[in-house]
């Protein structure tokens, strides 16, 4: 039992962390980076860039957003009851479209991909788990 006590409080620890940035490219397009959790996996690190992408497309005034290009990937996270864990990573590149564009129709919608509770997750900004 005290051998795994250890163990347990590592993965708590790993659990609830999303490292995250936002870098501007240009006036219309933005870059995510997202380091997720080892709990989380890649998965969580999409996730998570996706919700980023989302509340920063709002923060900038637009409504829509293309992932133009996304890449993912793990990086080495640590060990936990001798299993070694590994980190997800998830960067993308986000391209908010003006309504009068012709990509605006084809376009993800930030609001429902943050769901009816949009404007309180917005005012939070980007989630700190996945």
């Amino acid at each position: 039992m005290k051998h795994i006590l250890p163990s347990v409080a590592l993965l708590i620890g790993l659990g609830g962390c999303a490292f995250n940035s936002v870098q501007q490219l240009s006036t219309d397009t933005f870059q995510v980076s997202v380091t997720s959790a080892p709990i989380c996996g890649r998965d969580g690190a999409s996730k998570v860039s996706q919700q980023i992408a989302a509340i920063e497309t709002i923060k900038r005034g637009r409504d829509r957003f293309l992932i133009v290009n996304a890449q993912s990937g793990s990086e080495f996270g640590g060990f936990a009851a001798g299993v070694p864990l590994s980190r997800g990573q998830q960067s993308i590149i986000v391209k908010t479209p003006a309504e009068e564009e012709p990509d605006f129709a084809r376009a993800l919608s930030a609001r429902q991909i943050l769901g009816p509770d949009w404007q309180s997750i917005v005012a939070r900004g980007a989630p700190g788990t996945c």
